[in-house]
């Protein structure tokens, strides 16, 4: 896809950028991120300029919870499918 220039409002602010994702793509992850920023600065009350350091930070547990989630759903995958060929062996 080509990359182009938009303009993105986060937290009631325009930011450009060049990008190659879809409209579909940067609604979903605009629309997430205001959402969480906003959601940030109603629970913890920080000022205005720590709101982005708390999004990141949030957003990063959160990516990292889900790649540790991933990574367990495919161990037990893997032994599921091992026990299963396991047992096939055993019955032949």
């Amino acid at each position: 896809m080509e990359k182009r220039k938009v303009t993105l409002r986060v937290m009631g602010k325009e930011y450009s950028l060049v990008t190659d994702q879809t409209e579909e793509q940067l609604s979903r992850i605009t629309g997430y991120v205001d959402r969480r920023m906003k959601e940030l600065s109603i629970v913890t009350r920080a000022g205005e300029s720590m709101i982005p350091l708390l999004t990141c930070m949030t957003l990063a547990e959160e990516l990292i919870n889900a790649q540790n989630e991933n990574k367990r759903l495919i161990r037990e995958l893997a032994a599921m499918r091992d026990q299963m060929q396991g047992n096939r062996g055993g019955n032949a």
